[in-house]
């Protein structure tokens, strides 16, 4: 049985809705792209929102996660949420997310395994933090 993969961007602020907004100018696709933004007006965390989100993994659903801050609140959030669920399995997270990684995994060969798309795709992204002057300058 093949799972129905989708894609959660979560972050402090604003920050995943800017991604989603890019990712819809720049591909046009954001169907299965969902956003959650914590502490835009309360100091309010996102578990329950999580919770909900995230209940369907596993038989037939498989989440990616990017959240924005290795060791931050939202990822440590989504950890807690992940290990009460029984489908946890099917539930990937990507701590320091950036652009090139969202666009190249949303639109990545559903028939990859997620774990093969992440990390050469996260390769990838790494190689475009990059300090242009520093090439420029040589």
């Amino acid at each position: 049985m093949t799972k129905t993969r989708k894609f959660l961007i979560v972050s402090h602020g604003a920050l995943a809705s800017g991604f989603r907004s890019a990712l819809e100018l720049i591909t046009g696709a954001v169907g299965d792209v969902i956003v959650l933004q914590a502490y835009l007006e309360e100091n309010v965390p996102v578990e329950e929102d999580l919770a909900r989100l995230l209940q369907g993994a596993g038989a037939a659903e498989e989440w990616v996660v990017f959240t924005d801050l290795l060791g931050g609140s939202i990822t440590n959030q989504v950890l807690r949420v992940m290990a009460d669920l029984p489908g946890h399995d099917a539930i990937h997270i990507v701590a320091g997310v950036n652009l090139p990684l969202v666009i190249e995994v949303v639109l990545g060969d559903p028939g990859t395994p997620v774990a093969t798309l992440l990390n050469e795709a996260i390769g990838r992204a790494r190689e475009q933090l990059v300090y242009v002057n520093g090439i420029i300058n040589d």
